[in-house]
């Protein structure tokens, strides 16, 4: 049965007859970090600089004026573009950021090599460094935290921050003068290898300010592939999630049938393993490093990894092994199905709803990569506009999405996109993938965003050669002919 505390609100658009559930917010979340903008250089085949940002126009001071963040920020930004053109890299370089905070004083440091994953289709790119950005706000807060990187470690890194009109450097740490500078007001000072970021040796030592600003990053922080390579990945998540106690059964059943797949209730195959799984999850510490490290990772390969010691990877796949979804029957009884016998679309939909549930309702920051993949339109269409519906997103979540999806562009759409939402990836003769925004092309009155785009007007298509593949696929005697 539906929870009686879970109601309803129409689409942005106001569609009859398609309703969405308005999830209530789990307790213990402030819920309030939010994105400004994410620059980077230097990553995989984003050579030169890039940014992205999630501020409307309207903001042009460091602070809003009469309004509140979340007025001041959009809620959905969606990357487009053709395949190999970089949307993924983009995307990924803000996990590697992420995950630099979360792990670089800790599983890094077991690492042979630093992490470090330049653009590498140019001479001498071993001797280059890679610089990352984030503009955020946490507890009502602006901060700029970035650092810079090479093959052998951290070389620079920074936090500043505006506590009334103006910025102020908290941090300043700069490898080849040996400056580490902290800020009175940023409290004790420590000692730091050239492999680990003061804000990740800081949230070990638990320093009261570093960590929670560390805190504020890395617990409203998440990343989703939903391509069927990752079908492992994406059911291990389900189970960790579940594990975790973030997601119930219930939320599960909820987000299949607004998926309208036919599921009336999801359970486990005996009881024996729900008292083993009770056990676990009391035992189970969700919030410390180890705990999350299976929620996302750098690369898709290292990513939603729970196989690790002490992770409970063991006990997740039993759970994997032993889920059952009841589908609907002419006859008496529901047929139940295991996990492995559930389909692509089924398990994609789970991959990207549970995580975006949980983002719903403590707010922060969500990427899905292919958000379109194996996934019917009008459910990603259902997913990104209540993102974008303030009466249902309260916490101000905010969702980045890649996609090669136009409806979503169009006013058909309940996303309702405006062009500060839209962003291209175009990857040169070079191999260099640039990144630039909708809002930088002038537009006529009225323009049917999808169509445009499809016409290749703002680039971010790929550029077929069909001549060659008739040349493969055609009869040698036709060739002759």
């Amino acid at each position: 049965m539906i929870r009686e505390s879970i109601g309803f609100a129409r689409t942005a658009k106001g569609n009859e007859g398609l309703r969405i559930p308005v999830f209530p917010a789990l307790a213990g979340y402030s819920g309030d970090m939010m994105l400004l903008r994410f620059s980077f250089r230097n990553h995989k085949s984003v050579r030169d600089g890039a940014d992205l940002t999630m501020a409307r126009g309207s903001l042009n001071t460091l602070v809003p004026k009469n309004r509140s963040w979340d007025e001041s920020l959009h809620s959905v930004v969606g990357l487009f573009g053709g395949n190999a053109t970089g949307k993924s890299a983009v995307l990924d370089a803000l996990v590697y950021t992420f995950r630099a905070i979360r792990e670089s004083a800790t599983s890094w440091q077991a690492e042979k090599q630093f992490p470090w994953f330049p653009f590498v289709l140019q001479d001498n790119y071993d001797e280059a460094t890679s610089s990352y950005e984030l503009d955020f706000v946490a507890n009502g807060r602006r901060y700029r935290y970035g650092f810079e990187v090479d093959r052998s470690g951290i070389q620079r890194e920074w936090l500043r921050d505006v506590p009334s009109s103006r910025w102020r450097t908290l941090l300043n740490r700069d490898r080849a003068t040996g400056e580490l500078t902290f800020h009175s007001a940023l409290g004790r000072k420590f000692s730091v290898t050239d492999r680990e970021l003061v804000l990740s040796r800081g949230a070990l030592l638990s320093h009261s300010s570093l960590g929670d600003i560390w805190r504020e990053l890395v617990e409203h922080f998440d990343y989703v592939l939903v391509d069927d390579a990752h079908r492992e990945a994406r059911l291990r998540y389900i189970a960790h999630s579940l594990q975790e106690g973030s997601t119930t059964f219930e939320d599960i059943e909820v987000l299949l049938r607004i998926a309208d797949i036919g599921v009336d209730k999801v359970g486990l195959e005996d009881e024996d393993l729900s008292k083993s799984f009770l056990q676990v999850l009391q035992t189970e510490d969700g919030n410390s490093q180890r705990g999350i490290s299976s929620k996302w990772g750098v690369s898709p390969a290292e990513s939603l990894r729970t196989d690790g010691p002490g992770s409970g990877g063991e006990d997740l796949q039993k759970v994997i092994r032993r889920l059952t979804f009841a589908h609907r029957s002419t006859g008496a009884k529901n047929h139940r199905f295991s996990m492995a016998e559930e389909s692509n679309g089924t398990v994609a939909w789970l991959a990207m709803a549970v995580p975006a549930l949980e983002a719903l309702r403590k707010g922060g920051l969500i990427l899905i990569d292919e958000i379109d993949a194996s996934v019917h339109p009008h459910l990603v269409n259902l997913l990104v506009g209540i993102f974008a519906n303030t009466q249902i997103n309260v916490h101000g979540a905010q969702l980045i999405f890649t996609s090669h999806q136009p409806y979503l562009m169009s006013s058909l759409s309940d996303a309702e996109l405006v062009p500060e939402q839209v962003w291209f990836t175009e990857k040169s003769a070079e191999g260099v993938t640039q990144l630039y925004s909708l809002a930088e092309f002038e537009l006529p009155k009225d323009v049917d965003l999808a169509e445009f785009y499809l016409l290749g007007r703002f680039g971010g298509v790929p550029r077929l050669a069909p001549s060659f593949f008739f040349s493969l696929a055609a009869p040698e005697s036709k060739k002759s002919g």
